[in-house]
């Protein structure tokens, strides 16, 4: 066995998986893995998962957006949206029974927060969800410029710092995501297509860039007219131009590059509104770098300067210590090994080489998908 590495190590979890076959047997099996810390997730979005170890559910087939708690309505008097209960947990207090039991083992307990990321809320609050220039909801995804949406999202960390008390909050998705394209299509759509279906035309937003100085609503209806051009028609080698920076400024006399910093500001906002609640509650932000591109996910590079545990696997030891200057003071770097290890030696292997670049800390994806031997190879490597 390798020497006991300096890092510090964190095992994520999913709340159903902590009670399965019972809440004492998982937390021994989590508590085997020898990392310091579980990070449990209180709100989850669509997906199916093999769960190798679980002697009665061995498939788990996810819901499309659920939380894993049982809200404070009080919290939420300045929003109509509210989250459904898994069917996947017994009863509302089943993760703070897990988180409690996880904190008596010795581990700390944090918390993997997915926002902006739930089929369930755009389906029944369709009218919050993000739109494209049709009027027509994205799957999955709600407009930060709603402030509705803004409001269910404050609401809800409050809601869960209140009742977990995390070291660490894992902000994920609290941003705009790209369109993926449509897995039945038989014809192309082109990157400037899919980037202007794909922007937060919600009303909403559009309101926040109309108060901005932002011809938004005019904007909108001129890009429904493009792309109804564009899109009904075989592309052109011109067509398929790529998205990039110089396109930006000056498609559609320049208002496209404004309502895109106007986006870009009110998420950024609610990033750092969020970013603040977290830190007075005496948590910490864990966050992937944010790159400097206008193109992304409407979230401006500024919030690096905020992040207290930072996401990213560095190549070597100077882009580490460079990495630094980006971020809070203090800030640690956790590198994620969240892919399949079919082998110890290849686990062991990455994790010492996260040690000798100097990285604080290593995450691990996921106990509830993890066989016995795997949780051993997780110990032996640490």
């Amino acid at each position: 066995m390798p020497p006991k590495t300096t890092l510090r190590s964190a095992l994520y979890a999913y709340p159903w998986a902590l009670h399965r076959p019972d809440l004492n047997t998982a937390i021994d099996r989590v508590v085997s893995s020898g990392c310091d810390e579980l990070v449990v997730t209180p709100c989850y979005h669509r997906a199916d998962f093999f769960q190798p170890a679980d002697p009665t559910m061995p498939i788990c087939y996810g819901e499309r957006g659920a939380v894993f708690y049982g809200i404070d309505e009080s919290l939420y008097s300045d929003t109509p949206i509210r989250p459904r209960l898994s069917r996947l947990v017994d009863g509302p207090d089943d993760l703070e029974h897990a988180a409690e039991a996880t904190r008596q083992r010795g581990m700390d307990l944090s918390l993997w927060m997915i926002y902006n990321f739930q089929d369930e809320l755009s389906e029944v609050w369709s009218q919050f969800a993000r739109h494209d220039p049709f009027g027509n909801g994205h799957r999955g995804a709600m407009s930060l410029g709603a402030p509705e949406v803004a409001s269910y999202f404050v609401a809800q960390t409050q809601d869960v710092l209140n009742r977990f008390k995390p070291n660490v909050v894992w902000i994920e998705s609290l941003y705009r995501h790209g369109m993926a394209i449509p897995s039945k299509t038989r014809a192309i759509i082109t990157p400037r297509c899919q980037f202007l279906l794909a922007l937060d035309w919600n009303q909403g937003m559009r309101t926040q860039a109309e108060n901005a100085g932002v011809p938004a609503n005019a904007l909108c209806q001129d890009v429904a007219a493009w792309l109804r051009q564009h899109l009904a028609r075989m592309p052109s080698e011109a067509d398929s131009a790529p998205v990039d920076e110089q396109w930006l400024a000056t498609a559609f006399d320049g208002a496209l590059a404004a309502y895109m910093d106007a986006c870009r500001e009110v998420t950024t906002n609610l990033w750092e509104q969020i970013h603040d609640i977290i830190l007075a509650a005496g948590s910490r932000i864990y966050h992937q770098p944010v790159t400097p591109s206008s193109l992304g996910t409407d979230l401006d590079a500024r919030v690096n300067a905020r992040i207290g545990r930072v996401m990213m696997s560095p190549s070597d030891a100077s882009q580490l210590q460079a990495a630094r200057q980006d971020y809070a003071s203090g800030a640690e770097i956790f590198v994620p090994f969240h892919g399949q290890y079919d082998d110890e030696a290849s686990l062991v292997k990455d994790v010492e080489a996260a040690a000798e670049v100097g990285a604080d800390g290593v995450s691990f994806y996921a106990y509830g998908l993890l066989r016995d031997e795997q949780l051993q190879w997780i110990r032996n490597a640490l």
